[in-house]
């Protein structure tokens, strides 16, 4: 057997876009586009990793998926993390970017990840958006 097939054989063949965009278009209840087709939503992200992690990824927490998202360069709109007492997983998560859009199979696999090494400082904080899910959706 080829040695380079040996080393690469737990590495997925496709990107995490890509095997997002496959999984939208699956149909699933718990992850869907908005109307116009240029942003995504989830509400339950154990089964996303589920999913990711049957294609070959590795994600095993949701640090990771995260991490993915964010090395990707996708926009998070909305966090359900901060409902995380929600026991109808009515709480969503809302993601968008500009090259991942329904339809547009070739955009998504334009995408590529970018690594940017980031520097945490004490005196930054975050600020939730003030808009609800609602007007992002």
């Amino acid at each position: 057997m080829d040695i380079r097939r040996l080393i690469n054989m737990d590495l997925p063949c496709i990107t995490f876009p890509q095997a997002l965009y496959k999984i939208m278009g699956e149909g699933h209840a718990w992850i869907e586009w908005n109307r116009d087709g240029t942003k995504l939503r989830y509400n339950d992200p154990n089964r996303l990793m589920r999913e990711l992690q049957g294609m070959g990824f590795k994600a095993q927490d949701l640090a990771s998926l995260n991490k993915n998202f964010n090395d990707y360069g996708f926009i998070r709109l909305s966090d359900a993390r901060k409902s995380r007492y929600d026991p109808g997983k009515n709480a969503w998560t809302i993601f968008t970017h500009m090259c991942f859009s329904r339809g547009d199979e070739e955009s998504v696999s334009t995408i590529r990840r970018r690594r940017v090494r980031r520097t945490r400082t004490s005196t930054s904080s975050k600020k939730s958006s003030p808009c609800s899910d609602d007007e992002l959706w």
